[in-house]
C-alpha cells in the first residue's frame, strides 16, 4: 500500500471508519468532478433574473460571490485536513462544534438536494413554453416529472456516460457564446467595444440591495467546490488535493462566470430595463443579437443538462434517504424500502418527484425557487467557517501569530460575509428554509430525548 494511502487510512482508523472505499481519486479528478457538478451552463440560467437583480450590474455580483466564497472555500480546505472523510458540512460541524447542530447541518445541506431537481424541471418547462407558448409550464414539468422518475424507478446504466456528453457539450456551448457574443460586440453591436465599466459598475443605478440578492442566489453556482469533500475517502492525499481543487474551482468558475456575465452585459447594455421576462432572459439576449440557432442549440443542450441534473439528484438524495431509513434515522419502513423487483428505493423516488412537482409553483418566480436552495448553501458556508474556529483555537488550542490569522479571523471574516449574504435570501427562501429547519428540530428533540443523547448518524455521501 502507498504510503501516503496508508497514513490517510490511519486517520480514519482514529476517527472510527474504516477505508472500504478505493483510493483513486487526484486533484485532476477532483477539479473535473466539482465542475461537473455546478455544470457550466447554469450562469445562462441565472442571467435574467440576476441581470434585472443588479440592474445590468451582474458580473460585479459575479466577482463579490467570488470573493465571499474564496473565505468559505479556504475553510473548507482546512477541515477536510481534520477529517478527511465523506459527509462534508455535517461531518465538520458534527464533530468540531455540536453532533446535534451536526445533525442539523446535515439535516439542512439535505433540502439542497431535494431542492435541486425542482429548479431543473422548472428550466426545462420554463425554457419549454418559451417555445412551444401553447402548452403551459406546468404540462412540460409533469412530462419531465414523470418520464424521470420512472427511469429512475426502473433503474439506469451508462449514466456516467451520458453525463460525460452532456458536459461536453456545455463546454463547447460555452466557450462556442463567448465567441459568438465578442464578434457581436466587436462588429457594433451592444456597447461596441468590450471596455465599458458602466457594465461593471454603474454608480446612477447600483443598488446594494439588489447586489447582494443576487450574490446569495449566485453562491449555489459554486456548490461544486463544496460537492468535492464528500469523495474524500476516495481521494488519494486528500488532505492536500482536495484543498488545491477547491481553490482551483472556485478561481476558475469565478472567472468563467465573471467573463459571462460582463460581455452579455455590454452585448445589450439596457437588458435589465428591456427583458419580456427574466426568467427566461438569456433567450431574449439571443433574439436582441438576432442569432436563433444559438437560442435552439441552447435550448437542446440545456434542457438535456437539467433533465440529467434532474436524473441524477433524484437517484442521489432517494439513496441518502434510503441510507437513513436502513440506519433507523428515519422511518424505516417508508425510507428503509427497496423495490422486489427493480431493487431501488421506489418510495423515495416517488416522495423526491412529488416535492420536485412543486416547480409549478414557482413558473412565475425563477429567482424565489433558486432562494429554496440558497438557504442550505449560505448556512452550510456560514457554519463550516465556524467550525474552523472551534475545531483549531478552541479545541486545538492553535492561538500563536499567524495561527489566529489562519484559524480565526480569515474564518470569522467568511462567517459572516456568508451570514450577510444569508439575511439578503429573498422571502421564500427564508419562509421555507425555515420551515425545513423547524421540521429538523422537532424530529431531533424526538429521536434523542430533547438532546440527551447522541442523534443517529446522518451520511450524505
Amino acid at each position: 500500500m502507498d504510503q501516503s494511502i496508508a497514513v490517510t487510512s490511519e486517520c480514519l482508523n482514529k476517527l472510527g471508519y474504516e477505508q472500504s472505499l478505493k483510493r483513486v481519486l487526484t486533484t485532476r479528478n477532483l477539479v473535473f468532478f466539482g465542475i461537473s457538478y455546478l455544470a457550466p451552463t447554469v450562469i445562462f440560467n441565472q442571467y435574467g433574473v440576476l441581470t434585472a437583480a443588479t440592474q445590468g450590474m451582474m458580473a460585479l455580483s459575479c466577482l463579490v460571490t467570488l470573493v465571499a466564497v474564496l473565505f468559505t472555500a479556504y475553510s473548507y480546505s482546512q477541515m477536510v485536513k481534520v477529517y478527511p472523510v465523506a459527509g462534508s458540512a455535517y461531518t465538520y460541524v458534527q464533530r468540531a462544534i455540536n453532533p446535534h447542530l451536526g445533525f442539523l447541518t446535515g439535516w439542512v445541506v439535505l433540502l439542497d438536494y431535494i431542492l435541486i431537481p425542482l429548479v431543473c424541471y422548472l428550466c426545462v418547462g420554463l425554457y419549454m413554453n418559451r417555445f412551444v407558448p401553447m402548452v403551459p409550464i406546468w404540462v412540460w414539468i409533469v412530462i419531465s416529472v414523470i418520464a424521470m422518475t420512472i427511469i429512475n424507478i426502473i433503474g439506469i446504466e451508462s449514466t456516467s456516460r451520458f453525463n460525460t456528453v452532456v458536459m461536453i457539450l456545455q463546454f463547447g456551448f460555452t466557450l462556442v457564446f463567448i465567441g459568438v457574443v465578442v464578434n457581436f460586440i466587436m462588429g457594433g453591436g451592444g456597447a461596441g467595444t468590450l471596455v465599458s465599466p458602466e457594465n461593471f459598475y454603474d454608480p446612477v443605478d447600483f443598488s446594494r440591495e439588489g447586489l447582494l440578492a443576487a450574490a446569495a442566489i449566485m453562491a449555489i453556482s459554486f456548490l461544486g467546490f463544496d460537492a468535492v469533500t464528500t469523495v474524500a475517502e476516495e481521494t488519494i492525499e486528500p488532505e492536500k488535493s482536495i484543498g488545491k481543487a477547491i481553490f482551483i474551482i472556485c478561481i476558475g468558475a469565478g472567472i468563467v462566470f465573471s467573463i459571462i456575465s460582463y460581455i452579455s452585459q455590454v452585448a445589450w447594455p439596457d437588458a435589465w430595463k428591456e427583458m419580456s421576462d427574466p426568467s427566461t432572459g438569456i433567450f431574449d439576449l439571443f433574439a436582441y443579437m438576432d442569432n436563433s440557432y444559438m437560442a435552439t442549440a441552447f435550448l437542446v443542450i440545456d434542457n438535456f443538462a437539467s433533465l440529467a441534473c434532474a436524473l441524477t439528484a433524484t437517484a442521489a438524495v432517494s439513496r441518502i434517504l434510503y441510507g437513513m431509513g436502513r440506519d433507523g434515522s428515519l422511518p424505516k419502513k417508508f425510507f428503509g424500502h427497496i423495490h422486489p423487483k427493480f431493487k431501488t428505493p421506489v418510495y423515495n423516488i416517488l416522495l423526491v418527484s412529488v416535492m420536485a412537482l412543486c416547480a409549478i409553483l414557482f413558473s412565475e418566480n425563477l429567482f424565489a425557487a433558486l432562494s429554496l436552495v440558497s438557504f442550505g448553501a449560505l448556512t452550510a458556508f456560514a457554519l463550516v467557517n465556524l467550525s474552523v474556529i472551534f475545531q483549531y483555537v478552541i479545541k486545538d488550542k492553535r492561538r500563536s501569530g499567524m495561527d489566529l490569522v489562519k484559524y480565526l479571523i480569515i474564518p470569522a471574516i467568511g462567517f459572516m460575509i456568508s451570514l450577510y449574504l444569508f439575511t439578503n435570501i429573498g422571502a421564500w427562501g427564508k419562509i421555507v428554509g425555515s420551515c425545513w429547519l423547524l421540521l429538523g428540530v422537532i424530529y431531533s428533540l424526538a429521536t434523542t430525548n430533547f438532546w440527551r443523547k447522541l442523534p443517529p448518524e446522518l451520511k450524505l455521501d
